[in-house]
């Protein structure tokens, strides 16, 4: 996508074996439960009905029990009355894992990792991390979650080969005759040693100003440089930051009738806010100093992206279409050639879009100052 504005510039020694269904699709927690609660006219009311209906074994759907581990954790704000106060006040905090590990047996792998992270340390705990990793699929988010909890319980856990076993093992069993009926065992495994990193440097300085990390700047800068001969962008080799891995960067010119416009692409693969990253890019003109896109791009969809950005603090909208923020305009009054009092806007915000091209969503961001002059 082509802007016209200016812009400033744990390793771990176990084995995953993975199952991959035929489809998958990443699901927020809010996305599990929300659509769960709207049935009731609380979260309390929706804890009561449910934990009725389980009782009663009316309780059938994964998206139900994983709403009810949630809603068990909730107790509303106290209020002046004692008494409704402890109406209001949960009882099942103790069950939340269990519920959450049913919602994971019954095709909500979610559930796994949520009981894992309820739990917080233990075989168990890891198991259920283990089992999540093993029933995520396609879901890369979901994925990359699984095996961060997977590196953090191993510290917790004793014999990890038997309980690696024992997780696969139940996973198989889902697989096979159980909710997850319809995956296909995959036919590779993935050695978490050699997962994909985790790129903290990324971390931008302030998400909602486009504000890129001094790490994203170093890599872009260092995968190009200009040919002193004919001033043209041509690749050149940097090295990627927190690791001895280098990285060459791609000359691509987007425009057929503007060949002067560059974006130069640097492939560093890894995770970063639960999204997987297949590189970095820089979009200008040559013998120019105007910036006209600068982003990341990702492997999963644009609803994806766009959810997960949001959720860590960017600007943009759901369906990854186009929008400008304006954060600031600043007026000033002159008097033009002939006199004419008038007045000058600088308009300070930032751009954002995200769009899916050539097996990519890329994720553009660009702070924006415009100016205008006229009455």
């Amino acid at each position: 996508m082509l802007r016209g504005i200016l812009a400033s510039g744990l390793a771990v020694g176990i084995v995953a074996t993975g199952i991959a269904p035929e489809s998958a699709q990443a699901r927020t927690p809010s996305e599990i439960y929300g659509p769960v609660f709207a049935r009731y006219k609380t979260i309390t009311d929706a804890r009561k009905k449910l934990r009725n209906d389980e009782k009663k074994g009316r309780l059938t759907s994964g998206d139900d029990y994983y709403a009810m581990a949630y809603a068990c954790q909730y107790e509303e704000p106290a209020s002046q009355s004692m008494i409704l106060t402890a109406l209001s006040r949960s009882r099942c905090k103790d069950k939340s894992a269990e519920y959450f590990a049913e919602a994971g047996n019954r095709g909500v792998p979610e559930g796994f990792l949520a009981a894992a992270n309820f739990i917080g340390q233990g075989d168990q705990a890891y198991i259920y991390a283990q089992m999540a990793f093993q029933l995520s699929g396609q879901d890369s988010a979901l994925r990359g979650e699984a095996l961060d909890a997977i590196a953090r319980l191993r510290s917790t856990v004793g014999d990890v080969a038997t309980l690696d076993q024992r997780a696969i093992q139940q996973a198989t069993v889902l697989a096979s005759n159980g909710a997850y009926s319809g995956l296909r065992n995959a036919a590779t495994t993935v050695d978490v040693q050699n997962r994909l990193p985790n790129l903290a440097w990324l971390n931008f300085k302030n998400p909602k100003r486009c504000h890129y990390s001094d790490g994203w700047a170093k890599v872009v800068q260092g995968a190009y440089k200009v040919d002193d001969r004919n001033y043209v962008a041509v690749p050149a080799t940097t090295t990627v930051p927190g690791s001895n891995q280098r990285v060459t960067g791609r000359i691509v010119r987007p425009e057929k009738d503007w060949q002067s416009v560059v974006r130069v692409e640097a492939d560093v693969k890894g995770q970063w806010n639960g999204l997987t990253v297949l590189g970095i890019f820089t979009t200008f003109v040559e013998e120019s100093h105007g910036v006209w896109g600068d982003g990341i791009r990702f492997a999963e969809p644009v609803e994806v992206v766009a959810q997960r950005l949001a959720a860590a603090g960017f600007v943009v909208n759901r369906d990854g279409s186009e929008r400008r923020q304006i954060d600031k305009i600043d007026r000033y009054p002159y008097k033009d050639e002939k006199g004419r009092q008038q007045v000058a806007e600088n308009i300070d915000g930032v751009i954002t879009s995200i769009e899916r091209k050539n097996g990519a969503t890329y994720f553009y961001c660009d702070e924006i100052f415009e100016a205008s002059y006229g009455a």
